[in-house]
């Protein structure tokens, strides 16, 4: 019981500091006004088509421009929730995406909590709608292949492979 009143009692106490502000100490200077940029226009975009991609720490973000040059953004990939994690803080001046050419791939930071560990995990599409998520490394016939699962996908073998070119 005692344990109960004593939680309650730091409860209360943490909600009633949470809310305390000191007003004195907000300068005019962070009052202005800041003109706005579009969060991508300082990022170098992966170009498809004529449309522009972008990579958030856990999204693709597809850029079109209209015929009066307005430029508007689309989510058209958010990567799967996982259990305990939560995505990075974007990156100034990153861009999470790469194109090889065949694949536009999707590299995501999380971050675990409580052990404060990061993930590292990549998904990747051809046509920017079916989606895979790499799952690890296989050997057949002494070469090593990329394993890639479909999202979503509840089977624990492999989609697609693609061979690992060594330098």
């Amino acid at each position: 019981m005692n344990n109960v009143l004593i939680l309650f009692l730091v409860l209360i106490s943490t909600t009633q500091l949470v809310g305390c502000t000191d007003s004195k100490t907000i300068d005019n200077e962070s009052k202005k006004t800041v003109l706005s940029i579009s969060w991508w226009e300082s990022i170098e975009p992966i170009v498809i088509d004529g449309d522009e991609f972008y990579g958030k720490p856990c999204s693709v973000v597809q850029i079109t421009s209209n015929e009066f040059g307005a430029k508007s953004e689309a989510v058209i990939f958010t990567v799967p929730s996982r259990l305990l994690t939560s995505c990075a803080q974007r990156q100034p001046n990153k861009n999470y995406l790469e194109y090889d050419g065949k694949y536009i791939i999707l590299h995501v930071d999380r971050q675990t909590f409580g052990a404060g560990s990061w993930t590292g995990e990549r998904y990747r599409s051809k046509d920017l709608t079916s989606w895979e998520e790499y799952i690890g490394v296989t050997w057949l016939k002494s070469e090593e292949y990329e394993a890639w699962r479909k999202v979503g996908s509840k089977s624990s073998k492999a989609d697609s492979l693609k061979k690992v070119m060594q330098d």
